[in-house]
């Protein structure tokens, strides 16, 4: 090995066991899955679920990626869930073929350095059924140039041909200045192309034993003819004379031309490799990833077995407690107050269950589950855009999540947080209670609530969980460990005593406290205010809340 390449390697490999933290241009990341949104799939993640569990976040912790072409598919795939189980396996066996063979990565490494330039992720646009833009008058070109040939070459028997071409070559300028910059955008992509086929001829050379990277031979064949026109348009004149005759002939206009209907009958080859790069580079960032976290490889077993997580956190919250849960026959049921543990389990299922079907990878000790699609309403706001309420953005929410579960029963899991709360006590148990009673037969659904009044409604098809913290008369504290049945326990008005509030209102809160728990419902139930919390959740700084 070269020196140089010995230098570029160890500045890899540092970059790979230890990727910069920096904030991603998610709009360009974003091109090529937005590029694939109408092609069919198993599931596509929804913006709403995307935003819930972090996405943009867990994404930047996964990225030690090479190539803006890898940074592209990550995020595809994180995005972009799977059912096919050998599809899957493959992809593990090549994260850890990387991880675990050095020699392997570096060859990998050093192949997908060729492609970091910016202008990478405009590769994309070459991808479609029309993948470069056509030129206004285009035709035109053809015809400009063959005049001022026919007139030069003329002059030479009939001379006043020649202010002819000096007309032609006036206007061919022009027309030339005024498409220069279009052009000069359009082929952005095109220029990238080279360094594509090169990162994919030096995986392809190195003998990886990558089913995708098997696949390359005819492809990069293809691409051949495609480069030999683009690379015109990287030559350097620097004495003019080629700029001179590009302009008055329009050769970047005719050449464009066929570059263009050359693109769009090798888009499926460009693609093919497109795809294999972006494949091993997501490869790479995995093995980096399993390397840095500890980590398992899920297990897909049928449906009747249900969820097991044992161990599993949350790789975007430090120092985050491990917590295990089976979910079976029953859904699950999580009370207690806010910052006790509640919102961040529900996204470490949610990774989990994600990124098993994604990345082949879990932050757990172990994950059994069947294949599924994760959708969530965790973080939902009101819609000033729009005029929506609150409720109202609750309710539209729901009826997706309803009308999606209707239509693939069991292959659904549901992490809902706290549903309905944009309207009062009464409705929102009796809406709770139908809704949750109704998608528990069609989904594992994992639900948060302040409203004890559920556990009792919904003891037949959901098992209870809470967590809780500790107040004491010096302090107040949280263990995050997840806890079976139900919450016991209120220390809501004692943390607003420790918080320093006035005697007087924490006296009052106290007795009437006491007097609505005494008192009767008219329907022969209680009515609990275990959401007392929230009114000084946001005076204090949330510990589970890191994430939202």
């Amino acid at each position: 090995m070269w020196t140089p390449s010995r230098k570029r390697l160890r500045r890899l490999e540092a970059a790979w066991q230890q990727p910069a933290a920096s904030t991603p241009r998610i709009p360009l990341v974003a091109r090529y899955y937005n590029h694939v949104q109408h092609e069919p799939a198993y599931h596509r993640l929804p913006d709403q679920t995307w935003a819930d569990l972090n996405g943009d976040s867990l994404f930047t912790l996964l990225d030690a990626t090479v190539s803006p072409v890898g940074q592209q598919c990550l995020y595809h795939r994180l995005r972009s869930p799977l059912d096919d189980k050998d599809a899957l396996h493959e992809f593990d066996a090549a994260a850890t073929l990387l991880a675990q063979q050095p020699v392997v990565r570096g060859q990998a490494l050093l192949a997908l350095d060729h492609l970091t330039a910016q202008e990478a992720y405009y590769l994309v646009d070459l991808l479609g059924e029309e993948p470069l833009p056509s030129l206004p008058n285009v035709r035109l070109s053809a015809l400009l140039a063959l005049g001022l040939l026919a007139t030069l070459l003329g002059g030479f028997w009939l001379p006043m041909l020649w202010l002819g071409t000096l007309a032609f070559g006036c206007f061919n300028a022009v027309f030339h200045l005024r498409q220069r910059v279009r052009i000069q955008l359009y082929v952005r992509p095109l220029l990238q192309l080279g360094r594509l086929h090169r990162a994919g001829r030096e995986l392809q050379r190195a003998a990886l034993p990558l089913r995708p990277l098997q696949l390359l031979s005819e492809p990069l064949a293809r691409l051949g003819g495609v480069l030999r026109q683009a690379a015109f348009f990287q030559v350097v004149d620097n004495m003019g004379l080629l700029e001179i005759l590009k302009m008055l002939l329009l050769v970047d206009q005719l050449l464009y031309a066929r570059c263009r209907v050359a693109i769009q009958r090798q888009a499926p080859a460009i693609r093919a490799v497109f795809e294999a790069v972006g494949y091993v580079d997501c490869a790479l960032a995995v093995a980096s990833f399993r390397q840095r976290h500890d980590t398992c490889v899920p297990h897909f077993e049928p449906a009747v077995a249900g969820i097991q997580l044992l161990g599993g956190y949350h790789p975007l919250v430090p120092g985050c407690v491990p917590n295990d849960l089976t979910l079976a026959e029953s859904g699950v049921l999580l009370t207690g107050s806010n910052m006790a543990g509640k919102t961040t389990f529900m996204r470490t299922l949610g990774v989990n269950a994600l990124l098993a079907q994604t990345i082949a990878t879990c932050p757990a000790t172990a994950y059994r589950a069947p294949i599924c699609r994760v959708l969530t309403s965790l973080n939902l706001a009101d819609s000033l855009s729009t005029g929506k309420s609150y409720y109202l953005v609750e309710a539209e929410t729901m009826r997706q999540l309803l009308l999606a579960c209707d239509a693939a029963p069991g292959s659904y899991l549901l992490l809902l947080d706290e549903l309905f709360k944009g309207t009062n006590t009464q409705e929102r148990i009796a809406a709770n209670k139908a809704v949750l009673a109704y998608l528990q037969p069609r989904s594992w659904v994992v639900a948060a609530t302040h409203d004890g009044e559920l556990g009792t409604l919904l003891q037949s098809c959901f098992v209870e969980y809470h967590f809780c913290e500790t107040v004491t008369e010096e302090d107040w504290y949280f263990d995050y460990r997840l806890k079976t049945g139900p919450l016991t326990t209120r220390n809501a008005i004692r943390l607003l005593a420790r918080l320093h509030y006035p005697a007087q209102v924490v006296a009052a809160a106290q007795a009437l406290s006491t007097t609505l728990a005494t008192r009767p419902h008219p329907h022969g139930a209680h009515l609990t205010t275990s959401a007392e919390p929230d009114a000084v959740a946001n005076s204090t700084i949330y510990k589970e809340d890191l994430l939202s």
